[in-house]
């Protein structure tokens, strides 16, 4: 399993299941879920920027093509439905689309098969409650 899909599924679980644009959680405990359920740490900048859906895909200057994470995994916001650098943290929703960073285009959870069967019915929540919830 990927860095980024232990984030994802660490936020995941610790949401579940209520899926209001509202209900965010902190860099810290994103980082202690990480730790607690898979045993490893992870660097500040994979939730700061590689996963947060406005923030610009970070690409190699050298060769555009290259480099950074389309992945929108994450919204930053301190209301809910803005964007804020300064923000908590929860699950992307296709009503951020609006905000999407540049080549900001890549998938908005992980493929079932790249993670742990137990955490397979995380993702089918998301797909069938939270990503098109409103509210």
């Amino acid at each position: 399993m990927t860095i980024m899909d232990m984030i994802w599924v660490a936020v995941a679980s610790l949401l579940h299941p209520i899926t209001t644009e509202s209900t965010t959680v902190t860099r810290g405990q994103i980082e202690s879920q990480v730790l607690e359920l898979f045993g490893t740490s992870i660097t500040p900048v994979m939730i700061e920027k590689h996963l947060v859906s406005f923030e610009d895909r970070q690409a190699d200057k050298a060769n555009p093509r290259r480099g950074g994470s389309r992945n929108r995994y994450l919204f930053r916001t301190e209301n809910g439905r803005t964007p804020s650098r300064q923000g908590r943290f929860r699950l992307y929703k296709q009503a951020d689309s609006t905000h999407d960073g540049w080549e900001k285009t890549g998938p908005t959870h992980p493929e079932p098969s790249a993670i742990e069967p137990e955490y397979r019915p995380l993702i089918e929540w998301y797909k069938a409650q939270y990503a098109d919830a409103v509210g």
